[in-house]
Formats: structure tokens, sequence, C-alpha cells
């Protein structure tokens, strides 16, 4: 063979090979983008239905992936046809609809319409108790002891259409709408005033002893609390609209109140999208609550309110990995649950088991 043709038979098989991977990353990429999602379970929120150290795949086309990856962040929400709709018990990968941009696995547990309310620990959506799944987890001292989240009013879920006018909302409802519009409208800027009425006059310039400082509560205009700094005492702030969690917010609401004991003081509440108040909106996509099956232990919907249908990533379907983290990392055979890899992730009514649904 001469050397022009060995040169050439070279150039072939290389240009084979670029072929051959580039079509295998191409078809990787294909399949990260729209077919499946990697998550490692980080916290105990989930067990005994998945445990810390879990390794799982979702199926992102179930629910319909994004056409355009990272579109959401754009303010475009085009998605591929969906298999299925989030069921009652399905168990959801999703974007955290909050500072964290970190993804977080719950299991649904109410969806668009329907009502939840928390009675002595129980669960009750529609007027029917939702029991635990057969491997979730209940513990008498939880981390969860705040009695409006043990006791929890009841809450509707919104639905596509449903129109919501903010100035008739209580804080919890509020909040929680503050986090939807945010979730529908991602590019544009959210905000939250909170404005304090003494015997029915306006009174956000009154003064009130706070961390052993005197403020004014024409703070709030710009949504932030007050505190002193521990180690130079100097007087600081943080923005109530980066609080996620609605029961530390009515925690620093109610003390402000509570500084005027002989009137009648009640706060009101306007959301502002992109400096202009918004009276009434009309919810632009379905909406979903979400607990954990460790329920004493989870910080879930309970606290951070409804999950827009535009944050949902994919059904979590089967686990592939599963490492104990207590276990050394010299004994590894033993650190590895094995009877763990290739089970299902199953749906949980709260009535009865079903298999994950395909």
């Amino acid at each position: 063979m001469s050397t022009s043709s060995a040169r050439r038979s070279e150039q072939a098989g290389i240009f084979h090979f670029l072929r051959e991977m580039g079509s295998a990353l191409i078809m990787a990429l294909i399949a990260i983008v729209y077919v499946i999602q990697a998550f490692k379970i980080p916290t105990g929120s989930m067990e005994n239905s998945l445990l810390v150290g879990d390794f799982l795949l979702g199926l992102k086309f179930m629910y319909g992936a994004p056409i355009l990856p990272f579109s959401h962040e754009l303010g475009i929400n085009q998605r591929f046809p969906a298999v299925t709709d989030p069921k009652t018990g399905d168990v959801i990968i999703f974007k955290y609809p909050g500072s964290d941009k970190k993804d977080y696995i719950k299991r649904c547990v109410a969806g668009p319409g329907q009502t939840v309310e928390i009675h002595s620990q129980k669960l009750i959506v529609d007027g029917k108790e939702i029991k635990l799944p057969p491997h979730g987890k209940y513990q008498e001292n939880g981390e969860l002891e705040d009695k409006m989240i043990t006791d929890f009013k009841p809450l509707r879920i919104p639905a596509k259409g449903d129109v919501i006018r903010p100035s008739e909302l209580e804080l919890r409802e509020f909040l929680f709408f503050k986090h939807l519009v945010h979730q529908e409208n991602p590019r544009a800027k959210i905000s939250a005033q909170y404005q304090l009425y003494l015997n029915g006059e306006f009174a956000n310039d009154r003064q009130i002893p706070f961390n052993g400082i005197n403020v004014t509560l024409s703070d709030l205009h710009e949504n932030k609390v007050v505190y002193q700094n521990p180690i130079n005492g100097n007087k600081e702030y943080f923005n109530l609209n980066q609080i996620d969690n609605w029961v530390k917010i009515n925690y620093y609401l109610q003390y402000i109140k509570s500084a005027f004991p002989s009137d009648t003081a009640e706060f009101r509440y306007v959301l502002f999208m992109n400096g202009k108040p918004v009276t009434e909106y009309k919810v632009r996509y379905d909406n979903y609550f979400m607990m954990g099956d460790n329920r004493d232990n989870s910080l879930d919907s309970r606290y951070w309110g409804y999950l827009n249908r535009n944050f949902i990533k994919a059904k979590a379907f089967i686990l592939y990995f599963s490492l104990d983290k207590e276990t050394p990392f010299w004994q590894l055979p033993l650190k590895i649950r094995w009877n763990r890899i290739g089970k299902l992730i199953r749906a949980w009514d709260g009535l009865n088991i079903m298999p994950s649904r395909m």
C-alpha cells in the first residue's frame, strides 16, 4: 500500500471515529436535555421512601420537556407535549421556587383546584385524610413544631384561569401568591410592601424598639426589617423579599403589631410587578402543593407555597445507585445499598399504592 493510500485510510479512520464520538455525544446531550435527569437525594425530607445517598433518574418527557434549554430563565415556556400531567401522589423533581436555585424532590399531595389543610399533623385534601406512604416517616419531635405548620388552615391551590386579588389575601396566601407571580414571570421585578395601619391610619412612620434600637416602620416601605449586628452593634437591614419562609415574616410583622397593644393594628399587603401595583392577577398555569414523605422534617409547600407548572422538571422513576453515608468509605462493598438498586419510585394517593405510571 502506498504512503498516500495509508494516509487516506488513516484519515478516514480518524473521521469515522470522530463522527461516531460526535453522534454519541449528541445523543447523550439530547437524552440529558429532553429525556432523563439524574438526581441525588441530599436530605432526609423524603425518608424512608427515598434515603440520603440515593441516586435516581427522572423522566423529563413525562411532563413535557422544555423545547429550548434554559428557556424558563428567558421567560419562555414552550414545551413538548406531555405524556401526562402531574398527578397527586407523584414524586416530582422541580426547580425550587425561591432564591435557592437547586433542584428539589417532593411528593405532590394536591393539584390545581384542590384544598389542603392540616389538623394535628394529619394531612387533609378535599376533606379526606391522606395517609403517609408505606415508607413515609413520622417523628414525634420533628423540626416542624410551629403551630402554623402543624395546624395548617384550609388553602385552595390555584388553577389555570383563576383570578386572584391580593388585597383580599391574608399574609400566608399573599406570600404564596407572590411566589406564584414570580414563578410565572421570572424576568419581572417582583416586590412586596407591608403597610401598617393603626386605628385605620397609615403608621409606617411610628417608632418601635427592635433588637435594642428604635426604628421607624417606614423601613417596611423598602420591604426591609432592621436588626442589630451582634459583632459591631450597627443598625443593619435584610430584605423581606429575600425570605422564602412565610412563618418568619409573620413573626416579624406580629412582633411589630405587639408594640401597639392599645391600638387596632393591621397590616395591608401590596404586590408590585416592575414597579406597578398588582390589583388583580389571572393565573396562567396550574399549581401544585408539594410535601416530603418525612412530613415532620421537610421544608416544603407549607413554608414556601405553590409549585407552578413552569418549575416542574421530571417525574422520579428509578433508583440506579445508593450509598449509605454512615458506612466508612473504605468499606465500599458494604457502603452500597444493593437492595435499593433498580427499585421503581412509586406514586401514592394516600388511599392505595400504585406502580409508577408510565
